[in-house]
């Protein structure tokens, strides 16, 4: 049983019972047991009917009243704004939502999504289709042309000095420089056992040698054809030992516990140290940026480069057999992984970014809550929104009524009580007798 049922009975029991009281008052008025019942039954049936008259009137006209009634159908704009209003600046005020959404971990949530989806893996791959998407989509003209804009447009304010000896750093501490002098010692260890390197040595040897006859006197060139006669200057076995001692250097070089190798490292840590403050360095470097990008074939370079790099990131991958752009991004992303689910940190920032940017949404379209609200209940009839209103808050006006019924019974039992013990056998009869002596 709902209250609004609950409302009727109770008016309705209050009014068979006045009536009730009205029947016995009748047959025995002098009886002050039922003039106390009919008196606050009165009272009550009065309050009932007067709180069911408010309560109806603000939904509809109560036994044809128009006379300010049905206030909600009347005042529908008024309501429909008052509403929207108190959703959009006290229920849902910015402070308020804010305050909730600081409550959810959202990084906890993401990692928890990423570790049951796969982890790294799941993010490499993701990484990889996003990557794959965009550079099937780019032409590499045109992302040439804009990308020599946006240096010529930014290089005046990039100093390169400090970005080489940061990147030549950053290469050292991660091992990147020892790679790369294993990588060059090993090609010029290939390149060095050639053939064709021997016959440069045997060349530069013979170039030397005429240099020396040439600009030498005739005691020289005698001696160094009795020495060739005699075969004291052999230049093929000079060739031959030099290209051995050059493989023998490359062989140390190739050796991480050498001393050669620990020299030159030394040496590269020492230059790296001194870049910045290298004037000579930094004004070269300078120099050759503006020489770079002031070249008009830059945009053909820059192309050359990115067009192959584009083709290898739109390659299709293989679950058999990923391409070694696969292992890079893979290896970038497992390292970055790690790091981040250590650093709790940074997990807190990157959760007080989300929370940031979820609000800046929000607070740009904080005024759609008023205006979603209002759409909604323009939509509605008049007994639509009135049904609204009656399901939010009809229980309590239904209470409204029933307290009316007994407030009513309550005030008229005080007013009985108070005409029959006060006001009849003391107050009139004082009354009286002080009227009674003015005009006399």
């Amino acid at each position: 049983m709902n209250y609004h049922k609950k409302a009727n009975i109770t008016l309705t029991v209050v009014f068979l019972f006045f009536i009730g009281a009205a029947v016995l008052e009748y047959m025995s008025p002098n009886v002050f047991g039922i003039r106390l019942i009919y008196f606050v039954s009165e009272a009550a049936l009065v309050g009932g009917i007067a709180d069911w008259f408010a309560v109806t009137a603000i939904f509809k006209k109560p036994l044809g009243w128009g006379y300010h009634t049905a206030l909600i159908p009347r005042n529908r704009e008024k309501v429909i704004e008052a509403v929207a209003s108190i959703v959009q600046t006290e229920l849902l005020r910015m402070d308020v939502i804010r305050k909730k959404i600081e409550r959810i971990s959202f990084v906890d949530g993401l990692f928890q999504y990423v570790e049951r989806a796969g982890g790294s893996v799941y993010l490499t791959n993701k990484t990889l289709a996003y990557l794959r998407r965009y550079a099937e989509k780019q032409e590499p003209s045109q992302l040439a042309e804009s990308l020599a804009k946006f240096l010529r447009s930014g290089a005046k304010t990039w100093y390169l000095a400090p970005k080489v000896q940061i990147l030549s750093e950053w290469a050292l501490a991660h091992g990147y420089i020892d790679q790369g002098l294993d990588l060059l010692a090993e090609r010029l260890w290939d390149k060095a056992a050639d053939e064709e390197t021997r016959l440069v040595i045997l060349r530069y040897l013979e170039e030397v040698k005429e240099e020396k006859v040439s600009n030498g006197g005739s005691i020289f060139r005698t001696l160094m054809g009795f020495m060739e006669m005699s075969d004291g200057l052999n230049l093929d076995e000079a060739a031959d030992a030099l290209q051995v001692e050059l493989l023998l250097t490359l062989r140390r070089l190739r050796n991480p516990m050498d001393s050669l190798r620990d020299n030159l490292r030394d040496a590269l840590l020492e230059g790296i140290v001194k870049l910045n403050s290298n004037f000579q360095f930094v004004a070269q470097a300078e120099h050759w940026k503006e020489d770079l990008l002031s070249e008009e074939l830059l945009e053909e370079f820059l192309e050359t480069i990115l067009r192959p790099a584009l083709n290898v990131v739109a390659a299709p991958l293989t679950s058999s057999e990923p391409n070694e752009f696969y292992h890079v991004v893979q290896s970038f992303v497992d390292r970055y992984w790690v790091s981040i689910q250590d650093n709790p940190e940074l997990r807190e920032k990157i959760n007080r970014f989300i929370v940031d940017t979820i609000c800046q949404v929000i607070q740009n379209e904080h005024d759609m809550i008023g205006c979603m609200v209002r759409e909604t209940l323009e939509a509605y009839t008049d007994q639509d929104l009135n049904q609204f209103v009656e399901d939010k808050a009809g229980n309590d006006l239904q209470w409204i009524r029933i307290n009316g019924s007994m407030i009513g019974g309550v005030v008229g039992l005080i007013l009985f009580l108070f005409l029959d013990f006060v006001y009849t056998p003391y107050i009139t009869p004082a009354f009286m007798n002080f009227i009674t002596q003015i005009f006399r």
